[in-house]
């Protein structure tokens, strides 16, 4: 019996093809001068600094690598790596400092602990404690915390973050009357897994917002992306023990042909 044809079969020349015209002409019609893009190191960030140098050129490109004391070193290196890949500019800012004035990091009980392993812990220990759940059940507690409660909280420490960032995108934008050019994707959008006016849906441009997570992942190897970014999962690293994103969803792919099914009937 033959297998029914996958609807989110892409041509990744064709698509890449069409995202970088669409960069290049909103860049020309604003008439700016920089691309300002705010770099994870994962995979959706990447594939939009892949796109943007494409569209325009490297030296037009600003990109930025904004962690915090919660960030996980190996994300840095692989920012680093495709800057270089790229030859454009990376600029690293650390938000731990206004996070620290906002009092973020009091809000859960992280503050006196050392290393990414225990703190994972006590998040996984909060998280069966607190909130009597595991795994992706994690997702659904977030959009129905009580007001004060440990979900709420944990709610308040993630989102401010990238509010944060979103602020310093926007600055750094303005003072080189650039474009903020976002990585949110279509996924993201239809589930809920984004932050209001947070950096991953906050944008001057939103070049992938119609293509589903598991549709960027042919696109990015189509463009050549490097194999260690390719390969890991989609950590939000946002919070010690929260790794993979796409476990939130069940998976990327299935998650993505359920979307699809709703959205064409």
């Amino acid at each position: 019996m033959d297998k029914s044809p996958n609807p989110l079969q892409i041509d990744p020349y064709q698509t890449s093809a069409k995202i970088t015209q669409f960069i290049r002409n909103h860049f020309m019609k604003l008439k700016r001068e920089r691309i300002i893009i705010g770099l994870s190191g994962g995979l959706d960030s990447s594939l939009t600094a892949t796109l943007a140098v494409k569209a325009i050129s490297a030296d037009k490109i600003h990109l930025l690598y904004l962690p915090d004391r919660d960030s996980k070193s190996l994300h840095r290196k692989h920012a680093i790596l495709l800057a270089e890949q790229l030859c454009a500019d990376l600029k690293i800012i650390r938000i731990t400092p206004v996070l620290r004035i906002l009092r973020i990091y009091s809000l859960l009980p992280l503050n006196f602990i050392p290393g990414q392993k225990l703190k994972s812990y006590t998040v996984n220990y909060v998280r069966r404690k607190h909130l009597g759940l595991t795994g992706g059940s994690v997702l659904s507690a977030r959009l129905s915390g009580s007001g004060g409660s440990m979900v709420s909280r944990a709610n308040a420490y993630i989102n401010a973050k990238h509010r944060v960032r979103t602020a310093i995108l926007f600055r750094e934008s303005e003072k080189k009357n650039g474009m903020v050019v976002g990585a949110a994707n279509r996924t993201e959008w239809l589930t809920g897994t984004f932050v209001q006016f947070g950096c991953d849906h906050n944008a001057d441009l939103m070049p992938l917002l119609h293509l589903y997570r598991s549709q960027l992942e042919e696109i990015a190897r189509f463009e050549g992306l490097p194999e260690k970014i390719l390969e890991k999962e989609s950590d939000p690293d946002i919070l010690p023990g929260l790794e993979d994103k796409g476990k939130l969803l069940g998976s990327y792919k299935d998650t993505d042909l359920i979307l699809w099914s709703l959205e064409n009937r």
